[in-house]
This record gives structure tokens, sequence and C-alpha cells, in this order.
């Protein structure tokens, strides 16, 4: 068994730790167990935070570059389609998976455009309400929670997930986008004529609300239902439930098939990295890296369309600059990130 608190290898008659003390039971283990839990909650709420603040800067610069001649409709039905997209980019980048990044990016959007279709509607329709404004942003990103909850449970291939992840999502979505608006009313009420740095601030900070209630709800129910996995005690391979196909303890999804695996290796088996914090700095400079590279990329093709009919040439210098700029920043964040990872390894060998 190994400790949950400094993670020493102990015999499994021991009733105490050798290394530190803590008593060995599955009391503790449970205990302990419950915290990674949270801190695995967590990293996605966080992950939403950020995803959350660079699309709301974005959608915000995107709408502004449209211009007011444009419907309310179709700000928001932009706002709604960056939004999204950014907010279901986030599980795929945790787990490094570009097909689970992209799904759920196609799915946030979508969620995000028919959210922002029935904003104004809604709007109107609680006109009276003093909370008019709340009540239709949390509707409108309740729709893009449900499409982008529904991420995971089509990758498992599994309907009852799918249901329980699109619950999830919805519930998660109404909660961030009632609060994030209602504090973003908030804030721009109370701060009077605020210069540049705080309006930017403002609007980070209700897409951050967004995010991170969202993922907080979404990572809660993948961690205790949608990523839900049979433990293996002794086994030294993962069997595929539908084709029966053998694979190594690390995947985790069938080589033969494609589908989830429905079972999960022992820490002991997996022989887990004593660096976890390291490991979990790498990981975020490697989500910076990817959430960077995806913003890069919608900030070029916004400049771009702004510049254009101004003045052709420029918006192709100016989109090709920053396109570099944005490549060498995702470059030394990925760098960094594979600098640390390099670091375990090497200490782990000694």
């Amino acid at each position: 068994m190994i400790c949950p608190s400094c993670g020493n290898v102990s015999e499994q008659n021991d009733k105490y730790c050798n290394r530190c003390g803590l008593v060995v039971s599955v009391k503790t283990q449970k205990l302990f167990d419950s915290v990674g839990t949270l801190s695995w909650i967590m990293r996605r709420a966080l992950g939403g935070m950020f995803a959350g603040i660079i699309g709301w800067i974005l959608s915000i610069a995107l709408s502004r570059t449209i211009g007011s001649s444009s419907s309310m409709i179709v700000h928001l039905v932009v706002g709604g389609a960056i939004g999204g997209a950014f907010l279901g980019n986030v599980g795929g980048i945790i787990e490094h998976s570009s097909y689970k990044a992209f799904l759920g990016g196609i799915l946030g959007c979508i969620g995000g455009i028919l959210g922002g279709l029935i904003n104004r509607p809604l709007y109107d329709y609680f006109s009276a309400h003093t909370m008019a404004y709340s009540i239709s942003h949390s509707f409108s990103w309740s729709i893009a929670g449900l499409f982008i909850g529904a991420t995971s449970g089509l990758i498992e291939k599994n309907i009852n997930k799918v249901i329980v992840g699109v619950v999830a999502g919805f519930i998660g979505g109404a909660i961030g986008g009632g609060l994030g608006s209602g504090l973003y009313v908030s804030l721009v009420l109370d701060i009077s004529r605020p210069n540049w740095i705080t309006a930017r601030f403002v609007e980070a900070i209700a897409g951050a609300v967004v995010g991170m209630n969202l993922w907080f709800v979404l990572g809660l129910v993948e961690k205790i239902y949608i990523f839900d996995r049979k433990q293996l005690r002794d086994e030294t391979e993962k069997i595929c439930d539908f084709c029966n196909a053998h694979n190594s303890l690390k995947a985790w999804y069938c080589k033969n098939c494609g589908k989830a695996l429905q079972v999960s290796a022992s820490v002991e088996k997996l022989k887990i990295t004593p660096y976890r914090s390291l490991e979990r700095i790498a990981n975020a400079f490697k989500f910076i890296s990817w959430l960077s590279a995806v913003a890069g990329v919608v900030l070029v093709i916004i400049i771009f369309i702004f510049l254009l009919f101004k003045n052709p040439f420029f918006a192709v210098f100016v989109s090709i600059a920053l396109a570099i700029l944005v490549y060498i920043i995702s470059v030394l964040l990925n760098g960094t990130s594979e600098v640390i990872t390099k670091f375990i390894k090497l200490r782990e060998l000694e």
C-alpha cells in the first residue's frame, strides 16, 4: 500500500507508515482520496476559469469589431460562440486530447450560438423583473453548458453518461451564467467611468465566474460518475469490456475498438511520480500553452477582419506578426512544461 501522505510504499499488513508515521488504514486512504478528488475537480474549475477569462475578453473584442450597426442578437451569438468554444475546449486540453478538445469546442460553439439566440427573447420576456439580465444569461449559458456537458459522455459512448453530463452542464452553466452576469452588472454599476484596464478586468471576472462554476459542476459529475472505473487489483493488463482486447495499464482507450476502458489500474501498478506538485505545474504550463494557441488563432482572425477593409496589406502584416508572436509564446510555455517533465524523469532515475 502507498502512504497517501508521503508516497512511501508500505507492506500490506503495516499499521503505520514507516516513513511519516501516518496510520495506514482504509479510513485514512478514503480521506486522502477525497482530498485528491477535490483537487482533481478544482483543476477542472481552474481550467474553466482561465478559458472563461480569455473567451470573454476575445468575444467582447470581436463584438466591438463588428460594430454597433449589427443587431444585439448578432453580438450575443458571436459572444456565445466564442465563449462556448473556449469553455468546451477545457476537458480536452487538460487531458491532452486534441479530439476531445475539438469535439468540446464544436459542441460549446453550437451551444453558445443557441444560447445567444434565446438570450434577447428571454430578456424581453423578463424585462419587468430586476434580474432580467441575469436570468437571460443564466438560461443562455445553461444551453451552452448542456452541449459541453455531453462531450465526455459521447467520448465514453454511453447514453446514460451523456444524459448525466448534459444535466450537469445545464446546471453548471445556469449557475455560472447567473452569477457571472450578476457580478458583471454589479461591477459596471459600481464603477463609474472605468479605465481600459478596469473594464477588461470586469469582463474577465465575469467570464472566470461562468467557466469556474460550469467546470466545477462538470468536474464533480465526471469524477463521481462519468469517469467512474472498476479498480484492478493484480491484473497486469486492461481488458476491453466491448471487444476483449488487451491494453496496457496506462491506456485510457481500447487500441482495437477505440472505446473508453471501464477499468483503472491502482497507483502501485502505475508507478505515479512522487513529484506530483511539479507534474501539476508542468501540466498547467501545457494547458496554458494550448489555450494561448487557441486564443492566438481567434485573435489573429479578429484583427485580420478588423484591419482588412481599412488596409489589406497592413492587415496581413499585423496578422502574420501576431501569429509569430503567439507561436513563440505557445512554444515557450510548452517548452517550460517539457523542461519540468524532463527534470522529474531525471530525478526519478536517481
